[in-house]
């Protein structure tokens, strides 16, 4: 272990709060304002002699023979996080990038190590400069390790140039992460946004300099309503100073700012702006483009289940592609733009379900509308019982059960019930009156809610101007 972490432990009994700012100064030899005292260098990087002896040291070692370097170190890495779910990627990354980068691995090559989880939940390894950050998070008194690896990611920010840091924009996710252990996601969100504004002071633009402001909003967006209302002004002042030159946003970060700010429209229910943001994301391909990628690099932004063709009842909420869809076509339906969602049902299956998807397209089958109503009920199988194994007790259930306010399906049977009735209006607009008149039908049976019912029903009556439907 580190000698100021022992001696800080020792101070502070494992303690937060006032005994650890109090033990934090009394080592410090400089303080700011956004967070208090910061820890001196020397005594948290260290050479990459000490980083593989410390981490050597946090490890049980077995030695075990592999056939090559690449098998090896895949085998130390496998091992090193094996089953700790709760540890994020970036630990399995950097020490990669400790082995590849620094020749260590002519010394971890055919030693087999493994955290010794009992003790130990994470152990962080990040490359600053020419030095090592090795941090570990203990099972016990997990606080004050957490606010202590929060505490040295704050010092190396504040006294660290962003260019000799890898992968700062994952660090400063680190520190948010690290701060919410022991602070409230306002206050953590005060910090960060104070801590990149004060790096982006002292810096020139850079790559390095984009994915922190590109962080900065991704923490607005998850921290709470404060911070959400400020993502409009946040979101602006990035494109204005990324609009242009080496480090110009690509099309992948305006994808992923569309989308916030779609989400940011759905929750001011701004019908313009969700059209405005949502056909962003739709036209040129981008949902397809990068939608998959955005899950994977930014899954605290975007919600990453997979989505379901198979079935138009479900929750639209959920999948990143199905949420865009759904409130894209609400507001088309709201601006009476009934041909732009046909134009969009017959584009994506995820904005309907399978057969209607094939019906639009003009694909010739007997029973498709037959199928239509098994796919509902299958879907709905999945939802009450997991599996659809006993249909017909799960549609019991369902029907039993769908309409109840704050019940288990109302969210569901609400937002597909909206969402068809919406579909259904297209359809009567367009005058596709068989699948029109098959899918009242179904929605009749199995996802009737009255309100939503009574607006079609008007709908339909000012469209013909009469009261019989």
């Amino acid at each position: 272990m580190l000698q100021i972490d022992e001696q800080l432990y020792s101070m502070t009994g494992g303690k937060i709060g006032e005994p650890f700012m109090r033990a934090i100064a009394g080592i410090s030899n400089e303080t700011s304002i956004i967070w208090g005292e910061l820890l001196p260098l020397e005594q948290i990087l260290i050479s990459d002699e000490q980083a593989l002896t410390l981490v050597k040291g946090y490890c049980i070692e077995d030695v075990a023979a592999f056939s090559g370097v690449e098998q090896g170190v895949t085998k130390v890495l496998q091992d090193l996080m094996l089953d700790n779910h709760d540890a994020h990627i970036l630990q399995y990354m950097a020490l990669h990038q400790t082995v590849e980068a620094q020749g260590l691995l002519r010394f971890l090559t055919g030693i087999d190590m493994v955290l010794p989880m009992q003790e130990m939940k994470v152990l962080a390894v990040h490359k600053v400069e020419n030095k090592w950050l090795i941090h570990p998070i203990w099972q016990d008194n997990q606080s004050f390790w957490s606010t202590l690896y929060a505490k040295k990611l704050y010092s190396i920010f504040m006294q660290v140039d962003i260019e000799n840091i890898q992968n700062p924009a994952l660090l400063i996710l680190e520190l948010q992460k690290a701060l919410n252990q022991a602070m409230s996601k306002n206050r953590v969100a005060t910090i960060v946004h104070q801590l990149i504004n004060h790096i982006t002071q002292r810096s020139g633009a850079s790559y390095e300099l984009k994915t922190l402001h590109l962080s900065d909003v991704i923490i607005h967006f998850t921290s709470g309503s404060r911070h959400f209302r400020k993502l409009r002004k946040r979101i602006a002042q990035l494109e204005a100073v990324w609009k242009e030159g080496e480090w110009a946003l690509t099309e992948k970060e305006r994808t992923l700012l569309a989308y916030i700010l779609l989400e940011e429209a759905v929750a001011r229910k701004d019908t313009e702006q969700i059209l405005v943001q949502g056909l962003f994301l739709i036209e040129e391909e981008r949902l397809n483009n990068h939608i998959v990628e955005l899950m994977v690099e930014y899954n605290e932004v975007l919600k990453i289940i997979p989505p379901q063709p198979e079935t138009i009842v479900k929750a639209y909420n959920k999948n990143c592609g199905e949420f865009i869809l759904y409130y894209v076509i609400e507001a088309l339906a709201k601006t009476n733009q009934f041909k732009r969602i046909i134009a969009l049902l017959k584009d994506y299956e995820i904005a309907s379900c399978i057969e209607i998807y094939q019906y639009i397209n003009g694909v010739q089958d007997a029973d498709l509308l037959h199928k239509l109503e098994a796919g509902v009920q299958r879907g709905i199988a999945h939802i009450v019982d997991g599996s659809t194994q006993h249909i017909r007790q799960s549609l019991t259930k369902w029907q039993e059960g769908y309409q109840i306010r704050r019940g288990p399906y109302a969210e569901i049977a609400l937002m597909t019930s909206k969402h068809v009735c919406n579909i259904l209006k297209s359809l009567w607009a367009t005058e596709q009156f068989e699948l029109f008149e098959r899918l009242i039908e179904i929605y009749r049976k199995y996802l009737f809610i009255p309100a939503h019912f009574e607006q079609l029903r008007a709908f339909v009556a000012a469209t013909v101007h009469s009261n019989d439907f």
